[in-house]
């Protein structure tokens, strides 16, 4: 599965979706995603227009996992799950030689964080979804 993919599978993508936890493995390559994903749609009742659920995306083969610093006048500091946009990392977005190496990894990811003003960039060999009850 690809962030494509999964895009195209729920209802409203992954648009006001937030980060709510990260765990990062570095002995077994893993990044797991906590994350709060738009269910409800605008043709739904009232009362479920706006409903979220929890949801796991889970990396393996996880070769670089970078946090870049937030901007300082943004909302950093609050606490709280975070907003997001994701695509794929552009080329250009790491030096040559970090890309030659990240060449075995075919999901690699920008996850813009509209409440920092910054982006998490993932490079993995692969990823997967599930619905989570946390």
């Amino acid at each position: 599965m690809t962030l494509e993919q999964l895009e195209l599978e729920l209802p409203n993508g992954l648009h006001d979706a937030q980060i709510i936890s990260i765990e990062r493995n570095f002995e077994n390559e893993s990044l797991i995603l906590g994350v709060h994903i738009l269910v409800g749609v605008p043709d739904n009742p009232p009362e479920t227009r706006s409903e979220y659920r929890n949801a796991v995306i889970s990396f393996v083969g996880v070769k670089m996992f970078i946090v870049e610093s937030p901007d300082a006048s943004s909302a950093f500091s609050a606490p709280g799950g975070v907003w997001l946009s994701v695509g794929r990392s552009k080329p250009g977005t790491f030096s040559p030689e970090i890309e030659r190496k990240l060449a075995s990894c075919k999901e690699n990811y920008s996850f813009f964080i509209l409440d920092w003003e910054s982006s998490i960039h993932i490079a993995a060999t692969d990823m997967s979804f599930a619905w989570s009850s946390v």
